[in-house]
């Protein structure tokens, strides 16, 4: 029973920490002195446009990365171009279908 209070208090203790470790938006100041705070309302106001997030990106985090915004940024467009292809292709068979139809009418 021991060990198992002790385990549960050295994972309670870790989780703890590692909840501490998304303090990830950092600012300079007016003396050139670099820091990190957690939130950006930590953030004074006057450096807060300024504060940049340095922690990890992606699903459930503030924001994605340059590279990660291009990606899907790409991917939606061959997705729209894909779909709008999808729906002229009835059309552009009916095109071909009355051109058909109208050579074998003469």
């Amino acid at each position: 029973m021991r060990r198992f209070v002790i385990v549960v208090g050295l994972g309670g203790g870790l989780l703890l920490a590692a909840g501490e470790a998304d303090a990830q938006y950092q600012y300079t100041d007016a003396k050139g002195v670099t820091k990190v705070t957690q939130y950006k309302l930590d953030v004074p106001a006057s450096y807060r446009d300024a504060a940049v997030w340095i922690g990890p990106t992606g699903i459930g985090k503030p924001g994605l990365s340059e590279e990660q915004r291009r990606s899907k940024q790409r991917e939606d467009e061959y997705r729209r171009i894909g779909e709008s292809n999808a729906r002229l292709a009835p059309s552009k068979n009916a095109e071909a279908e009355a051109r058909k139809a109208k050579g074998r009418g003469r």
